[in-house]
């Protein structure tokens, strides 16, 4: 009961990822409460370099004795403090008592002198057992740190010569020396390290046949045979049974002869699974041991496989019963596997249909806001269409009256250019094709020609019809206010090739400069190609 409440208490100073950390130690090692502690703690809760370090061959006791010369240390100091807290309170003590002697024999309230006897009572007590323990503590700590140096300096150089190798490469190289030496047929091994095989064995519930040997042992031919007979690798590969061989010369397999009390060597022993307490898992127990004695090949063969089937049948009924339990815990997963699955499908399938639904909803949203945006864009374009005929409309009509009012203009000059002797006789080619002659005044100006050009239509309006669409008097049409007319064409000369651009020249300085004055033939070209 008190080693009960007393881990009850460990227990519950640990946190949950200890604890779990803990368990996962504990389920390998097998070791107690307390050591297991220990061992964690030393290497910071890390349950895989705990694992390694335990089976480090003294490591647990090294650690154990140096937590009890820890402990030890911790109360020797404790009784020196509290000694010399003695001594020095009894040497106060004294003192004081002498001065009071001496001073007044009383004290400040009347009380009586202290007696002589308290303060011999009080005298330090030496003891001679920590003088004569420590030189032994100090040499046992010395060598201590001489064989920890010593196993560093070797492991390293061990290291650095051959690197550290895995259970898988010591397994191969164990399964060829035996291949090499006893044939091809033999037990199929695990490659792995013990708690590997411990884990597969658990998960499937399955004995683990353990194989300690070493080849400097004397029987290890003998058992090497044993283990290539047909009986025994027909009886281990079956497949309730994991076999796994360990070379004594290596760490795992010297820590798993140390956790089993396994002294005499080769050793076969078994391990099972053991029935699960209420709220435990499952874990792996030494079911059985075969002690082996002097004896030959076939007689060894034929106590292995007797040894396996008597232990299997020994353990079959609690066998079944831990699978039937491991069966039942496999179907309830797996019906919580299912009906998991059945439903993150069914929310799968909700959350689809929700996220189709919002598709669908956005996609109206977006053909709606599009639909209103094209309506929107159709009407400001009808509109920007309306303006701009609007306005060509206007300036059709401003250009218009621009040319009825030049033309009453050109009608008024026209007298005095007949009237003119001196003229210049010039043959006009308009866009359309149409191909004039008139004659203009000497000191008339090429605007005056642009004009001409560009009245034509109207003036043949005027001349069929004899109306204007502003009346019938042509002498009160005037130009609109505010507007600027611009000449769509040019006046050009093909022979030579002139183009007349500066209207405000006078005819005959412009046709004169390229030896035109006083008859030319221009031809009205348009700036712009006509559009389709």
């Amino acid at each position: 009961m008190a080693d009960q409440r007393t881990n009850d208490k460990v227990l519950e100073g640990l946190s949950d990822s200890q604890r779990q950390s803990l368990h996962e130690f504990s389920q390998v090692t097998n070791a107690n409460l307390d050591l297991a502690v220990r061992v964690l703690a030393s290497r910071q809760w890390n349950t895989q370099q705990a694992i390694q370090m335990y089976y480090e061959p003294g490591y647990a006791d090294a650690l154990q004795k140096t937590d009890d010369a820890q402990e030890a240390e911790k109360d020797e100091s404790e009784g020196l403090r509290r000694r010399g807290v003695e001594a020095s309170g009894s040497g106060r003590d004294t003192q004081s008592n002498v001065r009071g002697a001496e001073s007044s024999g009383h004290n400040a309230e009347g009380g009586s002198r202290r007696k002589p006897e308290d303060s011999a009572s009080r005298r330090p007590q030496f003891a001679i057992t920590p003088l004569l323990v420590w030189p032994f503590v100090l040499m046992l700590r010395l060598a201590m740190l001489a064989a920890s140096t010593l196993l560093r300096i070797l492991g390293i150089q061990r290291i650095a010569s051959s690197g550290v190798p895995n259970q898988t490469t010591i397994t191969n190289d164990f399964e060829h020396y035996f291949e090499a030496h006893y044939g091809l047929e033999h037990p199929p091994f695990f490659h792995g390290t013990l708690a590997d095989a411990r884990t597969a064995a658990l998960r499937d519930q399955k004995y683990i046949v353990m194989v300690l040997w070493s080849k400097e042992h004397d029987d290890a031919d003998v058992f090497g045979r044993a283990l290539a007979h047909p009986d025994v690798v027909a009886c281990l590969t079956q497949p309730q049974f994991i076999v796994w061989a360990g070379d004594l010369t290596q760490l795992d397999a010297y820590a798993a002869a140390s956790d089993s009390g396994a002294t005499h060597f080769p050793s076969i022993s078994v391990l099972g699974p053991r029935a699960a307490s209420a709220g435990l898992p499952t874990r792996l127990e030494l079911v059985a041991r075969m002690r082996n004695g002097p004896q030959t090949a076939n007689a060894m063969a034929q106590s292995l496989v007797s040894f396996v089937t008597r232990v299997v049948a020994s353990r079959d009924s609690m066998t079944r019963a831990m699978q039937r339990e491991q069966d039942e815990r496999d179907a309830e997963r797996r019906l919580r596997a299912q009906q998991n699955a059945a439903y993150e499908a069914s929310l799968a399938r909700d959350q689809e249909r929700d996220r189709e639904q919002r598709e669908q909803s956005a996609r109206a949203r977006e053909q709606e806001i599009k639909a209103r945006e094209e309506e929107i864009k159709a009407k400001e374009e009808q509109d920007a269409e309306e303006r701009r005929r609007r306005e060509e409309q206007a300036v059709d009509e401003q250009r218009t009256q621009w040319r009825w009012a030049k033309l009453a203009q050109i009608h008024k000059e026209n007298a005095t250019e007949l009237a003119s002797a001196d003229a210049a006789k010039l043959s006009l080619r308009l866009e359309n094709g149409r191909r004039i002659v008139h004659s203009f005044a000497r000191d008339s100006t090429m605007q005056r020609v642009f004009d001409f050009v560009e009245t034509r239509d109207v003036a043949d309006e005027w001349a069929t019809k004899g109306v204007t669409p502003y009346g019938s008097d042509l002498a009160q049409i005037t130009a609109p206010a505010g507007y600027t007319h611009t000449y769509e064409f040019a006046l050009v000369s093909q022979f030579p090739r002139v183009v007349f651009d500066d209207r405000r020249a006078t005819l005959h300085n412009a046709l004169s400069a390229c030896g035109l004055w006083p008859s030319a033939v221009l031809i009205a070209e348009p700036l712009f190609e006509p559009e389709d």
